[in-house]
């Protein structure tokens, strides 16, 4: 495929999804066209992942969750979609653009929330979380866009360095000792900790910090950042042409811990939402396995 091509497939995919997002908008705005089908959709969507297991988490992170998974993808197809030279503009518009969406999702949602939750501060907090939510999906959309490039390049980096490889499996033997020790425990690691990290919640709750971030929520975070290393060490061993083992290596291995949990550990509780935090952190994980290969190799590539 063509640059050409390809720039006009991604504008074309950009705009359908741009129309997909105006649509969700309108739900949540209270546009009656749309409002009905769309709420229909995320209600039976949720309720289908709850029956299984995932996303048993509080529906205002859930709902966070889904704001920044919308957002991810608006960076990679802008700079898809516009020219070498324009990429730095458009990127730019399209944060301004998702920031502003942000700013009237919670204006225009402010009234119901004002009834229920007590004035201004409910619109302040629904305004906190948008914006919160939609900075990490823009955080994270531009680590896509990277790694995508890095991917998609004529001439992208090939076997890891020997040094790189031997860093990362001295870092893989570190890794596993840590995680095991954390997954196999008899009792969960966390035990005991829970009234201290509530009294810590209580006080940034009081600073603005919205109330759905409790216990599950940091819980769920934290198993993410737990498979951060592995998904970037897998990249490390393998290199680019097979980045996605470390995706791969994080399902796998989340599902192992969680099975093993399940039937040789009764004092600890496997959980689909672990799989999906775990696996989410390997991703993001080897995509920043690729940033990280392609600056080593372009530092090494300078040096020579």
């Amino acid at each position: 495929m063509t640059a050409r091509r390809r720039r006009v497939t991604a504008a074309v995919v950009l705009a359908v999804y741009l129309t997909c997002l105006v649509v969700a908008l309108g739900a949540v705005t209270d546009v009656a066209l749309v409002a009905t089908f769309a709420r229909a959709a995320a209600s039976t969507i949720v309720g289908a992942a709850r029956s299984v297991g995932l996303l048993t988490l509080s529906d205002g992170f859930v709902q966070a969750l889904a704001v920044s998974a919308a957002v991810v993808p608006v960076l990679p197809l802008v700079a898809l979609a516009a020219p070498r030279r324009h990429r730095g503009t458009a990127g730019a518009v399209a944060v301004g653009a998702v920031l502003v969406a942000s700013v009237v999702v919670a204006l225009t949602t402010s009234g119901d929330a004002a009834v229920s939750s007590g004035g201004a501060g409910a619109t302040g907090g629904r305004l906190a979380s948008l914006l919160w939510a939609a900075a990490v999906g823009l955080a994270l959309g531009l680590l896509v866009a990277r790694a995508a490039v890095v991917v998609g390049s004529p001439t992208p980096v090939g076997t890891p360095e020997r040094r790189v490889r031997a860093g990362a499996i001295a870092a893989a033997v570190v890794y596993a000792l840590v995680l095991a020790s954390i997954a196999f425990t008899a009792r969960p690691v966390d035990e005991g900790f829970g009234p201290t990290l509530q009294r810590g919640l209580d006080v940034v709750h009081g600073i603005g910090v919205p109330v759905w971030v409790d216990y599950s929520t940091v819980e769920f975070t934290a198993n993410i950042a737990l498979f951060v290393p592995l998904g970037m060490v897998v990249v490390l061993l393998v290199g680019l042409e097979r980045w996605w083992w470390g995706a791969v290596a994080g399902f796998v291995a989340s599902s192992t811990i969680e099975l093993g949990q399940l039937v040789f550990l009764p004092g600890r509780f496997a959980s689909a939402d672990d799989v999906l935090a775990n696996t989410t952190g390997a991703v993001i994980g080897a995509l920043v396995g690729v940033v990280v290969l392609d600056v080593v190799h372009r530092r090494a590539a300078a040096r020579a």
